[in-house]
């Protein structure tokens, strides 16, 4: 019946296209990687050049069988993202499924519609070789650091951790903001506040000096200016009027996107992107799958002829003709592929309004920003008349300087209205006598440097060109996951492991953590997808230094003359000297220089590091109403290596303790008993049968849930995915959203 199998990545995608071919097209998804470097060794033959060596991704079996199958005498298309990484998905089927790569058989596209997708199905193209290669650099730096560091980072700190070449350097400027913070010392500063027009100000200059960027330093030299100020008259020295004109934002591209739903929806970076993913495949819209939004990991600015003429037609029906904008030129960015459009409206006429109450909120509040700023974009500029009021003593050597601003012109403000409007302007003229209420010396204090949000981090991985639309989300999901970071409100701020990895790091492979470094292989990357640079080269270029320094410190590590020894406030109990906090075995413990006394650091113990000296603040356990069985004193609830615990406060004298057992949201899939939570002795967690040994054998590394599969019927599971919770079967391997399967 199908003579055509386009092979896409995410099911839902599958689904929205297939109802737009129709028959003779059959459509299915390879749900994303099929065929990836070996998770259990290092994957890499170098021999004179790098093989990858690449299988099937665990769990993918059937999904490629099915493939195969499906793939018999028909005609393949390979409609994967229009990417580096999507390239590099269709460059695997190919070769999974026996393709000539030498024919055309990839299609791609940017956004979803009906048009778009017929089109490209009509103009099939050869797989470009050179994005391949440069993914596979990509892919293989990434390996080269992360499989030979990390292991060094389990030696020197504990097992677990993870040095990669994007991430390690994502962490050093966390950790170098975090510094600066700790070294900060405030200063005091004074300015004069008052009250004119009915309106807060301050006092702008005084004696020729702009106070606004040289605030009075002392409250003598305030209390001066405060003293003329309450001793002479001011009156309207000038009045000017001026037409300002507020341009028109540019489109969404994947950094900007992620920066905007952080601080106007309060989206983690990671959320953001799932988010735009479902908007981009499909979504349901009075019973119709209809994709929202165009492909979301761009870095360009540009939008389609086609959009553009979409949206002037529905700004002139909606909002006249005076509101379309003017022809605008925008200089591309250097470090922009410019592969993609911006991200926009698949459909710019389907305005947010009309399906407010048809998607699910989240979903509703990113299509809203993302089709207002869209729309937005193609508008007049805003233009408002700015009124200034300079107000002076009669020698000049007081001066407040008062803006207020009304608007003429809403332009691209009628669907996206900023804030800062004056209603009126204050009925006052030149020469004007003018009161200044209440004068008041303010004292204020100089504030730290800002932590990164996971907004100003993705701007600021941008502007120094580390990583790509398609990594900010990963890159900070990964420090967070590995314990590096810590998220505080929308802060994210750097934990003492995170800063003594960074301090290792930065001395031992100063390169990898190196910004310009990280960024000069990023536009390596670039050059090996342009056809400029050859990738074999730049990895025996990159491996050749990297070997180098990687047999010295590993050299180091083995014969004990490299080991982290951070210096404490912490004074010994024996001799007084201060002690350093060390990493062992089974976590961190303080050790004299002088005496070689050690001291556990119990698990929950808080440790500040400001770069030079750790700080210890131990942890105190918290004393139950309950008596111990063997002696009588107060049971006391700590925190030891495989989690909390209740034990003897009289420990070491008494050793009584005991287990607190953690039971999972679902029960046992085998014998319906109650499922325990517990960790292994690397740390990690798994789950068994609170029956086990005795009567069940079941035991998991994944939390089952009380749910079952609509496909097979089997239990599902609890797992984590891009830094969300999802629920997947152990089966058919099938994910589903955890909210959708509550509500089925």
């Amino acid at each position: 019946m199908f003579k055509k199998l386009v092979i896409v990545e995410s099911p839902s995608k599958a689904k929205t296209i297939q109802k737009y071919l129709g028959k003779g097209y059959s459509v299915l998804s390879s749900q994303g990687h099929v065929r990836d470097l070996p998770v259990s060794k290092f994957g890499v033959k170098i021999n004179g050049k790098f093989t990858p060596e690449f299988e099937i991704v665990k769990g993918k079996e059937k999904i490629v069988k099915s493939l195969k199958s499906e793939a018999l005498g028909k005609e393949i298309l390979l409609a994967t993202d229009n990417d580096r990484e999507g390239e590099a998905i269709a460059w695997h089927l190919a070769k999974i499924l026996n393709l000539d790569t030498k024919k055309e058989n990839r299609i791609v596209f940017n956004e979803i519609t009906e048009k778009v997708i017929k089109e490209s199905v009509k103009k099939p193209r050869l797989i470009d070789m050179n994005m391949v290669n440069s993914q596979l650099t990509r892919r293989i730096l990434d390996r080269i650091v992360g499989y030979k560091v990390s292991p060094i980072l389990w030696k020197v700190f504990k097992y677990g951790l993870s040095a990669g070449r994007v991430q390690s350097a994502a962490l050093r400027i966390l950790c170098e903001q975090e510094k600066k913070i700790q070294k900060f010392k405030p200063q005091k500063y004074f300015e004069i506040g008052t009250e004119i027009f009915g309106m807060k100000t301050k006092l702008k200059i005084f004696d020729g000096i702009d106070l606004y960027k040289n605030p009075f330093s002392s409250k003598e030299a305030a209390s001066e200016a405060l003293n003329y100020i309450l001793s002479t008259d001011f009156t309207i020295l000038d009045v000017k009027n001026v037409t300002v004109t507020v341009k028109s934002p540019l489109p969404f591209k994947t950094s900007t996107l992620q920066q905007a739903a952080a601080s106007e929806l309060n989206f983690p970076v990671s959320k953001t992107m799932k988010i735009a993913q479902k908007l981009y495949e499909g979504v349901e819209v009075d019973g119709e799958t209809i994709a929202l939004i165009t492909y979301m990991r761009t870095d360009s600015y540009r939008i389609s002829d086609v959009a553009k003429s979409q949206a002037k037609e529905f700004i002139t029906k909606n909002y006249g003709k005076e509101y379309l904008a003017k022809k605008r030129i925008i200089k591309k960015d250097a470090l922009s592929q410019d592969a993609h459009e911006a991200i926009r409206p698949t459909y710019p006429n389907l305005d947010s309004d009309s399906l407010k109450g048809k998607l699910p909120k989240e979903l509703y509040s990113l299509y809203s920003l993302i089709w207002k700023r869209f729309m937005a974009s193609q508008m007049a500029d805003s233009i408002y008349e700015k009124r200034t009021f300079t107000i002076s003593d009669k020698n000049q050597r007081a001066l407040f300087v008062m803006e207020f601003k009304k608007r003429k012109f809403d332009g691209f403000e009628k669907v996206m209205p900023t804030k800062g409007e004056t209603k009126s302007f204050p009925k006052a003229h030149a020469g004007d006598k003018i009161e200044i209420v209440n004068p008041a010396i303010l004292e204020q204090e100089t504030k730290p440097p800002v932590r990164y949000t996971e907004a100003s981090l993705v701007k600021k991985l941008e502007a120094v060109g580390i990583g790509r639309p398609s990594t900010y989300a990963t890159i900070i999901q990964r420090l967070l996951d590995r314990k590096y970071v810590e998220r505080n409100k929308k802060n994210l701020i750097p934990t003492f492991l995170g800063m003594i990895v960074n301090d290792f790091l930065t001395k031992e492979f100063p390169k990898i953590v190196n910004l310009r470094f990280t960024a000069s292989m990023e536009k390596e990357l670039d050059g090996i997808e342009g056809g400029k640079s050859n990738w074999q080269k730049v990895l025996k270029e990159f491996n050749n230094a990297f070997i180098e320094n990687l047999n010295r410190v590993a050299n180091d590590v083995k014969s004990g003359n490299l080991r982290v020894a951070v210096p404490t406030d912490v004074k010994c109990s024996k001799c007084g000297t201060r002690m350093v906090l060390k990493y062992g075995r089974y976590g961190t413990y303080l050790e004299c220089p002088n005496c070689g006394e050690r001291k556990k650091v119990p698990a929950g113990s808080d440790i500040s590091y400001n770069g030079s000296t750790a700080h210890v603040k131990f942890s105190e356990p918290e004393i139950l109403d309950e008596q111990c069985p063997k002696c009588g004193a107060p049971l006391v609830k700590r925190t030891g290596r495989y989690g909390d615990f209740i034990s003897c406060s009289r420990y070491p004298e008494c050793d009584y303790s005991r287990p607190i057992i953690k039971y999972t949201r679902g029960h046992c899939p085998k014998c319906g008993g109650k499922v325990i939570v517990r960790k292994s002795k690397r740390g990690k967690t798994f789950y068994i049968c609170e029956n086990n040994p005795k009567s069940c054998d079941f035991i998991s590394w994944y939390e089952p849930s009380e749910l079952r599969c609509p496909e097979d019927g089997e239990t599902l599971y609890y797992k984590s995915r891009k830094g969300a919770e999802v629920l997947f079967c152990l089966k058919c391997k099938k994910e589903y959203n955890i909210e959708d399967s509550k509500k089925d």
